[in-house]
């Protein structure tokens, strides 16, 4: 089999390029760049330097004559389309990576199923184009333009690769902060409800749907099984860590009053419970749960202490974190002041 997959450095990308290797393919990589992941330096295993968005590029690579196109880096509707464009009537199978991110949120019913609405905000921009990708290329399907099949992938990490989202998103200071028994920012109470899913064990029914009739015109949640709220997740951090977790509770709608930019994945997205249901999955593509959280906590947290550590957060970059704290306490402080003296005193 003859893959080209588009993306296959990254988090996610290093593991399927790996996994399919293992199984015989004929990789090709279409990359603007290595990331931190590593993949085999092996026959079997070339490498094609260059933008998707480049569309005479794109089309010198179509005419290799690949089976499969592996896409994990289309975030862009117009790209989904020039896609389309190039590998029409080429190849036998078009797998895109989306996102669990397009489904509408909050959800109606949970586990979300793949048949649930798809309709995200476009204030969460991200997730909206995922959306509109994924209709170009269902389109195609429909067409016969090639076969289709989608995966949705929830939070997947790896080495190098924050294991636990803060509500500034992707920086790993808050791990720091915990590491150095700072209290640490969680949103609302912490119960929303959340998973997160080692890269590798995506891999696995990734390869398994490729040039499979059975998941032509399908898309297919991968998430992990461990459901957990945010404080857990936080907790078997510390716990990893052997540091007492020092939380500081904020509702996502202040947060995102205060930082419109660096809060608004935590608005958008983490003050949801994110509950997919992954049978779909199991049924057709094989897939399990294979690493525990706990497990791919201490693997990030080994490869953090070996290479370089967390981002500082004691670094001026992350000053707006210490002030928002205090004017927080101060404010939570004076609150409680005026409720109490206001209603005669708590019973």
């Amino acid at each position: 089999m003859k893959v080209l997959v588009i993306g296959g450095t990254g988090t996610i990308g290093s593991f399927v390029t790996q996994e399919l290797w293992k199984r015989g393919c004929e990789v090709t990589l279409l990359v603007r760049g290595l990331s931190r992941r590593v993949f085999p330096n092996e026959p079997g295993v070339s490498v094609i330097h260059g933008d998707r968005k480049n569309i005479s590029l794109l089309q010198a690579v179509a005419e290799h004559n690949f089976d499969v196109v592996v896409d994990l880096a289309c975030y862009e509707p117009q790209d989904a389309e020039a896609a389309v464009q190039t590998f029409a009537g080429r190849i036998e199978q078009y797998l895109f990576v989306s996102t669990v991110d397009v489904y509408t949120k909050p959800a109606a019913v949970y586990p979300v199923t793949e048949d649930a609405e798809r309709n995200p905000r476009k204030s969460f921009a991200y997730a909206w184009k995922k959306a509109q990708c994924e209709e170009v290329f269902f389109k195609a399907h429909r067409e016969k333009r090639f076969a289709v099949t989608i995966i949705r992938p929830a939070h997947t990490y790896c080495e190098g690769v924050t294991p636990l989202l803060q509500v500034f998103g992707w920086t790993t200071d808050h791990l720091d902060r915990i590491q150095k028994g700072k209290p640490v920012i969680i949103h609302g109470d912490g119960t929303s409800l959340w998973s997160s899913l080692y890269a590798e064990d995506l891999a696995v029914p990734l390869a398994n749907a490729l040039l499979t009739p059975l998941a032509y015109g399908k898309a297919y949640n991968i998430a992990s099984e461990e459901v957990m709220c945010w404080n857990r997740l936080y907790e078997i951090v510390a716990d990893v860590m052997g540091m007492p977790l020092r939380p500081v509770y904020v509702p996502a709608k202040v947060l995102g009053q205060a930082f419109p930019r660096k809060a608004l994945w935590c608005v958008e997205n983490f003050q949801y419970s994110n509950v997919f249901s992954v049978a779909l999955a199991k049924k057709d593509l094989g897939f399990a749960t294979r690493t525990s959280y706990r497990d791919g906590v201490a693997r990030c947290l080994r490869w953090f202490a070996e290479n370089g550590g967390f981002d500082n957060s004691d670094s001026p970059q992350f000053d707006f974190y210490e002030r928002f704290l205090r004017a927080w306490e101060t404010s939570m402080r004076s609150l409680m002041e005026t409720l109490i003296r206001d209603t005669g005193g708590v019973e």
